[in-house]
């Protein structure tokens, strides 16, 4: 592990014990370790004790497929809690090849500085010419002034420098760390960018067995139907399936029904010309990345993507069906460097507030702040990002500028613990509800992603059969089994992200489980975990990640957004559809129980023994001792 320090320009390196490898894998699982050993409760997450960890898994570098994932790893300005991010692209192989797990970042600098890493040699360079610049020019003066274009950039545009809470961290103009505001971390640190270049090897222990295996998913993945649909329109094509099923987040979540939809799905960009060709992260077969275009006219440029949960948030969440409006938004919030499904979320909050009545007069005189008006969220994002005018409260987030403005405003603040929930409307999805409120996060996707409920495709009903002996399960409305599908996702998520594998290939397509996880885990290093070794690292981590946040707030609860409890669905196939706090209520209790937590949701002195969590962590055991009580 390289250690930078911000406070003095310094770097070192540190060596790893071999039994991290085998209880928390690398990636994710490190960085928590990490991250709970290496600071206490209460720090700053804009201060200069917060770590900010960049960990790679160990099949990154390697031909596994889908084997390109990065973790950034700190405490977040927007729920001041836990927070690990993820990106795609090709930062985490460079840095493999570099020589390095993983990168740990302490203090602030005095002034603006990027730090360089090629191979062996670290270098802090002055960022004066590049503060104040967004992504897409960054990276231009950067890598001239580094002189190749073989770098890998980790860059944060003016959202990051202006410490907006939802800022994020591009590791390449279309590659995002998304969501938590880890690029304002960044920006507090002073640090614009972290370039990589590795051109070492990354060593396997059986290179025979390792591409024997890949070979048997590659032909997997082009037997997947799913795979195939990513590899046409990326995750784009979610739009069209979430409006016919009637969970599309139409303004705000107060809809499931826009007409005009078809405009912003994967098909019609295709079919248009606005989507022109893909890109793959390393070493995926899936290829869902794309790229769109907008020739000519107000909104013409570039985009990566976009994603569903952009087309979802910046179109459907505020009623917007203009399609290069949208195309606009997602390149703009890339070279801000911002969180998509965040802005979506604030502005279509701040759009509810005008549709209302609650915002107070004079506060936004400028800007038509009707519904579907796509030059009116273009504008917004553009003030989020510099901190102009009411773009200055947004910045801040949903949960704060609903306690600015007052009133009932916090019933559509559609977010809980500070994040902004993803577009995923859990009312008629019940193990995503249950996923997204005991996600560590906040309600989002990225921590378990249990679309094998819906049984869409024969993988996914196939999973469902295994679990739970029946298919019948597969049916996203009705609560039974859900406990049991979150605990299998969540655990195959965090083995995923600590061994550098993507979420799509390990849940949403459901090509690569954790037998194959296994074999390939032990091509690469030579250490023969079983499928049940691998996934109860998996669960370490899960609850490694629980204890930190009980550690940081013993009073949070697992909950979902206000609306999602108490406003049911509106129209369509899911029309009366709601989490009540009833049903959300027995779902943690049945979960709680698989998972050996109390009925506080704690984990147990006994589950934390078990898992070897209070011998491998330093201070856990005291962390936890107040929390740990006997069953009465």
């Amino acid at each position: 592990m390289l250690c930078l320090d911000l406070n003095q320009h310094t770097s070192l390196v540190r060596r790893l014990p071999a039994e991290d490898v085998t209880m928390f894998l690398g990636g994710r699982g490190l960085a928590a370790k990490l991250l709970f050993e290496g600071q206490s409760a209460g720090v700053d997450p804009l201060g200069p004790d917060n770590q900010l960890i960049f960990s790679t898994g160990k099949l990154v570098g390697t031909p596994a497929p889908t084997a390109g994932q990065l973790s950034v790893t700190s405490l977040s300005p927007a729920t001041r809690k836990y927070f690990k991010s993820n990106t795609g692209g090709h930062w985490g192989r460079s840095l493999r090849r570099a020589g390095w797990d993983a990168v740990l970042i302490t203090g602030s600098s005095e002034e603006p500085v990027f730090i360089s890493i090629d191979d062996g040699q670290v270098r802090f360079h002055s960022a004066a010419g590049l503060w104040g610049l967004n992504v897409r020019e960054a990276q231009a003066v950067l890598l001239a002034e580094l002189g190749g274009d073989d770098w890998q950039t980790a860059l944060i545009g003016r959202a990051g420098e202006n410490l907006v809470s939802f800022a994020c961290i591009m590791t390449s103009l279309y590659h995002a760390a998304g969501r938590g505001g880890l690029g304002a971390v960044m920006g507090a640190k002073g640090l614009k960018a972290l370039a990589v270049r590795g051109t070492g090897t990354t060593e396997v222990a059986d290179c025979q067995t390792l591409l024997a295996e890949v070979g048997r998913l590659l032909a997997k993945v082009r037997d997947s139907a799913k795979a195939q649909l990513y590899l046409d329109y990326g995750t784009a094509a979610t739009v069209e399936l979430a409006a016919e099923g009637g969970s599309l987040p139409v303004r705000n979540f107060t809809h499931s029904v826009l007409e005009g939809a078809h405009r912003i799905s994967g098909t019609h960009l295709v079919g248009q010309g606005y989507m022109r060709r893909g890109s793959a992260c390393s070493a995926c077969p899936l290829g869902c990345h794309k790229h769109s275009v907008v020739k000519q006219g107000a909104y013409a440029g570039y985009s990566g993507g976009p994603e569903y949960e952009t087309l979802a948030a910046l179109g459907a969440g505020c009623g917007v069906t203009d399609t290069e409006a949208v195309l606009k938004g997602s390149e703009l919030c890339n070279d801000y460097g911002l969180d998509t499904i965040s802005a979506g979320g604030v502005i279509g909050w701040l759009l509810e507030c005008q549709e209302r009545g609650v915002l107070p007069p004079g506060m936004v005189e400028d800007l038509d702040l009707s519904w579907g008006r796509g030059g009116t969220m273009v504008e917004l994002i553009h003030r989020i990002a510099q901190r102009r005018d009411i773009g200055d409260l947004l910045a801040e987030g949903t949960a704060y500028a609903a306690e600015q403005i007052g009133g009932d405003s916090w019933q559509w603040a559609v977010q809980a613990h500070g994040l902004e929930q993803s577009r995923v409307d859990t009312r008629g999805a019940k193990a995503y509800s249950l996923a997204f409120a005991v996600n560590p996060r906040g309600p989002d996707h990225l921590h378990a992603q249990p679309q094998a409920e819906f049984g869409r495709h024969p993988a996914a009903r196939e999973l469902v059969k295994a679990l739970l002996g029946s298919d019948k399960y597969c049916q996203g409305a009705q609560t039974e089994g859900k406990p049991e599908l979150v605990r299998w996702h969540e655990d195959i998520f965090a083995l995923s992200d600590a061994l550098g594998i993507c979420s799509f290939a390990t849940t949403t397509t459901y090509v690569i489980d954790e037998n194959s996880l296994a074999r390939l885990f032990e091509a690469t290093t030579g250490m023969p975990l079983t499928p049940h070794e691998l996934m109860q690292c998996g669960r370490r981590i899960v609850v490694l990640e629980r204890c930190f946040n009980l550690r940081e707030d013993p009073d949070r609860k697992d909950t979902l957004p206000w609306r999602m409890m108490h406003r049911p669905v509106t129209e369509g196939p899911r029309e009366g559809m709601v989490n009540s706090p009833e049903e959300l209520e027995g779902l943690l209790s049945r979960y709680y129980r698989l998972m050996g937590y109390d009925r506080q949701g704690r984990p147990t002195g006994e589950l934390l023994d078990d898992l070897g969590l209070t011998k491998s962590v330093a201070g856990l055991s005291e962390a936890m001792a107040p929390y740990i009580q006997p069953e009465g």
